[in-house]
């Protein structure tokens, strides 16, 4: 996304001369977030505002290509970040310590099919041609474990796949019915639920898992070497502190956030209308303070459905590799 890319140049992402006792004077920690993703509005908008340095934090995100920010974190990499669930089972397979310590955007991710479709339930999603942007992705991984979970079926092995980029898999459907319905990242989804002309969706990630389990499915926590954060409670808290400010201005302020930043987070114009009806009504994200551990019970669950479903190796411990906010509190006033 070009727009994205510009502001990437321009930011060397990191918290410098962090303040508190876990950071020190002089360290820089690279964090990225990955292009066409919302809660680039969170991260420029914040930042601009004033939120982490009211924290005590020099902060300034860098927005990257996927495959970049998917590989940030590992050994050798950055020591705090974002990181999806699948690759947190996957990096902590291979012997990675990461920790997941907060809630970032919530995995508003939907399936739509044309607008005029015979599709009208999950249960018809199968034997048909899929449309989605990679089984790998997060994305991909969540929603066939979600639905694995809820209506007892692999939408993988069901169906003829065509795997494709987002924007690409649109036209597919909308203009050349290449495919019966499509599974699409934020940046499509939204662009999805603001043109019902053209598509509805049959299955919204946030609303089914938040049916099924009380929380929706978180799609990229924040997450750390354990080595780091166990030095930086503090700077951690601060982190998510910042990040709960930055929520809180755009549900109260989203008309002028999404104007000024939703284009480089890849918001159309007109598209921007469904991400204000999203802001508002706090479906973007959660609350921090929902951090719990029956939160973390929700994501967990959701986790033990991919490796039922063999995305996964194996379910990462829980207790060694997620920290609820609470607890995080704890440490970082200890």
């Amino acid at each position: 996304m070009k727009s994205a890319a510009g502001i990437s140049a321009a930011a060397s992402v990191g918290l410098a001369g962090c303040m508190g006792g876990g950071g020190e004077s002089g360290e820089s920690i690279e964090l990225l977030t990955p292009e066409g993703n919302l809660n680039i509005m969170h991260f420029l908008s914040g930042t601009d505002e004033g939120f982490w340095a009211d924290e005590g934090l020099e902060f300034a995100p860098e927005v990257a290509a996927y495959g970049r920010f998917v590989n940030a974190l590992p050994s050798g990499g950055n020591d705090v970040g974002l990181l999806e669930y699948n690759n947190l089972a996957q990096y902590t397979q291979e012997g990675e310590e990461l920790v997941q310590f907060g809630p970032c955007i919530t995995q508003i991710n939907s399936i739509f099919v044309p607008t005029d479709s015979d599709i009208e339930t999950v249960e018809d999603l199968q034997g048909i041609r899929f449309g989605h942007p990679g089984w790998s992705t997060g994305t991909g991984t969540y929603t066939q474990a979600m639905i694995w979970e809820q209506y007892g079926f692999d939408i993988r092995e069901e169906n003829e796949s065509v795997e494709s980029d987002p924007a690409t898999l649109y036209d597919l459907m909308v203009e050349q019915d290449e495919v019966d319905a499509m599974l699409q990242f934020t940046g499509q989804t939204v662009r999805g639920l603001a043109n019902s002309d053209d598509v509805r969706p049959v299955y919204n990630a946030w609303e089914e898992w938040e049916a099924e389990t009380g929380y929706p499915p978180l799609i990229t926590p924040w997450c750390a070497q354990r080595s780091w954060l166990e030095e930086n409670y503090d700077t951690a808290l601060a982190l998510v502190e910042g990040w709960g400010t930055a929520q809180q201005h755009i549900e109260n302020n989203a008309e002028a956030v999404v104007s000024e930043y939703g284009q480089l987070a890849g918001v159309g114009e007109g598209d921007q209308d469904a991400v204000i009806e999203l802001a508002e009504s706090g479906g973007l994200h959660l609350p921090i303070d929902e951090y719990t551990d029956d939160l973390i019970d929700s994501q967990w669950r959701l986790v033990e459905a991919m490796a039922d479903l063999g995305s996964i190796e194996e379910v990462p411990p829980r207790e060694d590799h997620v920290i609820s906010i609470d607890d995080l509190r704890a440490e970082a006033d200890a």
